[in-house]
């Protein structure tokens, strides 16, 4: 199989623009590919279905060369000898697909398996484990928080949401612009076994109502920075935000954007942060 990758080639000062510019869809990687001294290759996916390609490319300077790329899947996906799993919290961890099947030793261990389809993500990096362990301490144990209803904003392959079910969330949203986060949070609710417990969609986050015991927002501090109003509305009064994607060493504009809702617990690694806040 294929994945369709949108491809940006441009001159090195701008590379970072076209970056921040992807990173706003939703997605859950981009690739910097370095021609000469002058150019710059910045690859993304948002998935094979037309409709999200071409409302992607839209948001593109026009001026930018850009093209589309069939990149085979076999290519893009890591080998399983280099994969792990990821145990975030004593207890809980989660394991990439291709290791099926997982034993792990410690039989009692909830174990979240995530497979990126084309949306990118196998829960481990820095800023997704962290993420999990805030929102795990939120749903179990000691200091655990009433919680009936939760909103995964940006969820790419869903592991947030996929959380949330296995703990017995009972009313949960995910929402992300790349169809292909769409369909991967959908064939990861049926490897967990909570087919039917997440509504997915492509809605963006302005479009959402209601209010939410939890929202969580694994994205990027631009992006996190844009939709503040609306995670702002969207936090039920007394209920919590999860963010991450921030840097560990600059991450007060974020918070500063989220005011009032206040920092009371935080996690980094490796250079990045997740923060809870209510």
């Amino acid at each position: 199989m294929t994945t369709r990758t949108i491809v940006v080639t441009v001159p090195s000062q701008l590379a970072e623009i076209v970056t921040d510019r992807m990173w706003q869809w939703g997605v859950q990687a981009v690739s910097e590919t370095v021609l000469d001294t002058d150019r710059v290759e910045v690859a993304t996916s948002v998935g094979n279905k037309s409709i999200a390609v071409e409302r992607a490319m839209a948001t593109l300077d026009p001026s930018w060369p850009t093209e589309i790329r069939d990149v085979d899947d076999s290519i893009a996906q890591v080998a399983p000898e280099y994969l792990s799993p990821t145990w975030y919290l004593d207890g809980m961890v989660s394991v990439p697909a291709s290791l099926l099947p997982f034993e792990p030793d410690d039989r009692h261990a909830l174990v979240t398996v995530i497979d990126p389809g084309s949306a990118f993500g196998l829960g481990d990096h820095p800023t997704t484990r962290t993420a999990m362990a805030l929102l795990a301490g939120l749903l179990r144990g000691d200091r655990a928080v009433p919680c009936t209803s939760l909103l995964d904003v940006g969820c790419g392959t869903g592991a947030l949401a996929l959380l949330a079910a296995q703990l017995g969330v009972r009313e949960i949203r995910a929402i992300d612009i790349a169809d292909a986060a769409v369909e991967a949070t959908l064939r990861n609710m049926e490897l967990n076994d909570v087919v039917g417990t997440i509504d997915v969609d492509t809605a963006p986050v302005a479009e959402v109502t209601g209010t939410y015991d939890i929202v969580v927002a694994n994205i990027l501090a631009p992006v996190l920075i844009a939709m503040a109003d609306d995670l702002r509305r969207l936090v039920r009064p007394g209920g919590s935000l999860v963010i991450s994607g921030i840097l560990a060493e600059r991450h007060d504009h974020v918070l500063t954007a989220l005011a009032p809702l206040t920092a009371v617990e935080s996690l980094a690694h490796e250079g990045w942060m997740s923060i809870m806040l209510r």
